[in-house]
């Protein structure tokens, strides 16, 4: 899908209301890793201009917000990752007084700084990590991650075609998030726009997260 995203209005609409009870700082239980289906990327997908990339939030009420993003070269070329035409892996935008507390717990006074990273780390599963870990954001700001699955071409469990279990798993799937690896994920609670393979969660916090069911 061509950046910049599209939304539809019902799209956005289903985004909000599941926005309301998203919770990207976890809590209770979780579900083992082994016990989770992941999506993968297909062998046909492209590779990505690059795995991991990052830069400076400042909190500021006259700066601006914050976007980093991993893209797909839409040719497949990567000498199109520079000035052609790409396709959104992942973004992320933090608002400009999103920022609430470093990992240590210490408040972000208007002003600092923080260095926000994302790396992909799924071999060919939809895994990311963010970081710093353990850094948190003002709850009536939470930084807003949009991940897309297009490049499945709906066949989202794998096997070759599209098909109804695919449907049925595209009902399923979600964002979770893990606290480091190992650990048992949670899920987050996220929004769909389903026509264009888009996933939205709306995060108080930074660790590791993926798309499964």
């Amino acid at each position: 899908m061509r950046h910049p995203i599209r939304a539809t209005t019902l799209g956005a609409a289903l985004i909000a209301l599941a926005a309301a009870c998203s919770d990207s700082t976890g809590g209770g239980g979780g579900t083992p890793p082994d016990q989770l289906t992941y999506l993968r990327l297909p062998p046909t997908a492209p590779p990505l201009c690059a795995d991991s990339t990052g830069g400076w939030a400042v909190k500021d009420p006259n700066g601006q917000d914050f976007e980093i993003a991993l893209v797909f070269p839409e040719s497949g070329n990567l000498a199109d990752c520079t000035g052609g035409s790409t396709e959104d892996f992942l973004r992320l935008k933090i608002e400009k007084l999103a920022l609430l507390r470093y990992p240590n717990g210490n408040l972000v006074s208007n002003g600092d700084s923080v260095f926000i990273s994302v790396k992909w780390v799924g071999a060919d599963s939809i895994l990311f990590d963010l970081e710093p870990s353990g850094l948190t954001f003002d709850p009536a700001k939470p930084a807003d991650l949009k991940i897309e699955y297009d490049e499945l071409n709906d066949d989202l469990d794998g096997d070759g075609d599209t098909d109804a279990e695919d449907a049925d798993i595209e009902q399923q799937i979600d964002i979770w998030r893990q606290a480091k690896p190992g650990d048992p994920f949670v899920k987050v609670g996220t929004g769909k726009i389903e026509d264009q393979n888009e996933i939205e969660a709306k995060l108080l916090g930074f660790s590791r997260y993926a798309i499964a069911y």
